[in-house]
């Protein structure tokens, strides 16, 4: 009886906490990131949290099938909004679309009742467990290079809260309850959905402060990177205002060209700590993480090296290791993000204009 109570009490909790979420979520479209995609899993949340223990049909009726639906969509717009809150450069592409999809007729199989259950579970189990592991890399291996410190601790509750917590709910329900699905219920699903959503409403509240919600504005080049440096250089303490010069000088002395570079090796290189330089990389020239910072420059030299005329034969491929990237893919990606345009696109545009402009310079002369 205790236990139902205090399961009760977090479970109730919890849904009254992503309601309040829904509604701010709905009501601020214009500050949230992707808010769509916040409410979505709110509402999802509140579904499995209700199916998780009750019998949604008995107390809905047919709306009930709706409501099971729903929750089986848990993981997965979980899984979606962990990107957007750690992805400064997040969009729904193809890849994500399939992923959803795959979750989508996987709910229908279940409630359409074409496999058996034990292979359902298992099927179940196995993508519970893909999600789980690569929600733990995603959070963890872009930590050491996030320079929004309250991200970055947010990070690590995220990682204790919503992974962990479930993972030992699952592995519960394996070796204890015996069941691999939804016939039983776990007291710490409901906690851990009631702390995650009690640490949501702190940050919706208060995007402004904790820049983990909040829409801001993308730095895309070395010359706003410069425009934002002029406005915040008074604010910098003669010893970060130093280290500072210290870095633009490195930086344009072709470092940021080294493949694999990190916060923790550009601050030994500028012999700052990497707390101070994070400081001064977000504060001061209003990048988030150390990606964004790189592409700044990297992009940048590529832009040039493309649309130059005496490049044009190097392979695209040749000017990404060049400038630091040690694949063809997250140069694409990166430079798409920046420029609106594939490197190839960018490319022929530049290398056209610059043709037509010859042309016009030099009119063929009238014999």
């Amino acid at each position: 009886m205790i236990t139902e109570f205090i399961d009760n009490l977090f479970r109730f909790g919890a849904i009254t906490n992503l309601a309040w979420i829904v509604l701010l979520g709905t009501r601020s479209t214009r500050t949230l990131t992707h808010p769509h995609i916040l409410v979505a899993m709110a509402v999802s949340s509140m579904c499995f949290l209700v199916v998780a223990a009750f019998d949604e049909v008995a107390l809905f009726g047919a709306f009930g099938l709706v409501i099971e639906f729903m929750a089986r969509l848990v993981i997965v717009l979980t899984w979606l909004f962990s990107i957007t809150l750690f992805s400064d450069n997040f969009k729904f592409g193809r890849f994500y679309q399939l992923v959803l999809g795959i979750y989508i007729v996987r709910s229908l199989v279940f409630q359409l009742d074409v496999l058996s259950d034990e292979l359902f579970s298992t099927i179940s189990f196995a993508m519970r467990g893909t999600i789980y592991l690569h929600l733990i890399y995603l959070v963890l291996s872009e930590l050491p290079g996030d320079f929004l410190e309250k991200r970055r601790q947010f990070r690590i509750w995220f990682v204790c809260i919503l992974i962990f917590v479930p993972t030992a709910a699952t592995i519960e329900r394996v070796f204890i309850s015996g069941t691999l699905y939804l016939d039983s219920h776990s007291i710490l699903e409901s906690v851990s959905i009631f702390l995650l959503s009690c640490l949501l409403l702190i940050h919706i509240a208060r995007p402004k402060e904790t820049y983990i919600f909040e829409k801001k504005h993308v730095v895309g080049s070395k010359n706003s990177t410069a425009e934002v440096s002029e406005q915040h250089l008074d604010e910098l303490i003669p010893a970060d205002r130093h280290s500072l010069e210290i870095l633009e000088a490195k930086m344009l002395d072709g470092l940021y060209r080294e493949p694999g570079l990190t916060i923790s090796s550009i601050a030994k290189a500028v012999n700052v700590p990497e707390h101070r330089l994070r400081k001064i990389i977000n504060h001061h020239l209003g990048h988030r993480n150390i990606s964004q910072y790189l592409n700044s420059y990297r992009i940048e030299e590529s832009k040039n090296r493309l649309a130059d005329t005496d490049e044009r034969h190097i392979p695209i491929l040749t000017i990404a290791m060049e400038v630091g990237y040690m694949s063809l893919r997250p140069f694409n990606r990166a430079f798409k993000n920046l420029t609106n345009q594939t490197p190839t696109e960018y490319r022929a545009l530049q290398l056209s204009s610059r043709v037509a402009s010859v042309s016009k310079q030099d009119p063929p002369k009238a014999e």
